[in-house]
């Protein structure tokens, strides 16, 4: 997935596309193709920032969050952990995993402090923040705001306090998400019922949410309107939304095909058979064979060379 290996993956495919286009060879698919030969063009820009955006989301103010609340990162921190340090006492290179608990408080009481609400800061202060719940969901980006002024200001203010300790804060800036559904075909085997499951999907319109999440400035500027995630999201009380594990992002044109049924199909079961093509029981040897010399064939069978072994352990 490096920028080289995708510009050229891309362009092998519009090359085909515009080949066919080009010659008229099917044109009665001239507009799909020109769909797909623009498909190429997107990709190109945004498969890199989506590998780029997996690997810095969720950032360090969801990633505290989940070790605070008990989510995907709560006990991950390998830094104070007897066998990491057995592995780094004998010379093996672990870099601290995880985020340390002293660290994700600051930086999560920072965040919220900055960004929060007044009822959120109070509950903050009291002790009153409680996990509401935890759901895996689709996402799609639909606006990402910078870091404001007050943001900026507050992070530059908290980093003094802080800084010795922790270096840089970054200041947060909002992620705005809704929910999205994967179009595959876990639900096609349900009543074509229009009122009930709309597109045939166990859905509803109104079971459409927006989210609201903090995060740093880096991790915005891998992101992009139209992105598709895959993650695990937390709400604490306030309305307060954390992002707690992102599983996968993918494009703003991704969409699933059936073929991909394909890859859940298990391979036939392994089966040992006797020399012979696969043939279940040795053929019996010839009548002419068995009416012959039956004394001599018998002697040759009988055969043994000098090791002790007779032609049935000759390979050829």
């Amino acid at each position: 997935m490096t920028p080289k290996a995708i510009k050229n993956a891309c362009q092998v495919l519009r090359s085909f596309f515009r080949y066919l286009l080009y010659h008229n060879v099917c044109p009665e698919y001239t507009e799909a193709l020109v769909g797909a030969r623009d498909v190429c063009d997107s990709a190109e820009q945004e498969l890199p920032k989506v590998v780029a955006a997996g690997l810095a989301l969720p950032g360090d103010f969801n990633m505290s969050a989940s070790a605070i609340f008990g989510g995907a990162y709560a006990g991950q921190y390998t830094g104070d952990q007897p066998w990491a340090k057995d592995l780094q006492a004998e010379g093996v290179a672990l870099g601290d995993i995880g985020i340390r608990e002293a660290e994700a408080k600051v930086k999560f009481k920072s965040g919220v402090f900055i960004m929060g609400s007044d009822a959120q800061v109070d509950r903050l202060e009291i002790g009153d923040l409680q996990l509401v719940s935890r759901e895996m969901t689709g996402l799609e980006v639909t606006e990402i705001h910078p870091p404001d002024e007050n943001a900026t200001l507050g992070a530059a203010e908290q980093t003094a306090v802080w800084g010795h300790r922790l270096g840089r804060l970054e200041p947060l800036g909002k992620l705005i998400c809704k929910t999205w559904f994967i179009d595959d075909c876990d639900e096609w085997d349900l009543p074509r019922n229009a009122v009930k499951y709309p597109r045939g999907k166990p859905f509803r319109v109104a079971d459409v949410k927006d989210y609201e999440f903090w995060m740093e400035e880096s991790v915005l500027d891998e992101c992009f309107v139209g992105m598709k995630l895959d993650a695990m999201v937390m709400t604490l009380d306030g309305g307060l939304v954390i992002l707690d594990d992102v599983k996968e992002t993918m494009c703003s044109f991704f969409t699933w095909l059936p073929n991909e049924l394909w890859m859940e199909r298990k391979p036939k079961e392994v089966r040992w058979l006797k020399k012979g093509l696969g043939q279940e029981e040795e053929e019996e040897e010839p009548d002419a064979l068995a009416g012959g010399d039956k004394e001599n064939n018998t002697n040759t069978q009988g055969n043994k060379d000098e090791n002790g072994l007779g032609d049935a352990f000759d390979d050829e």
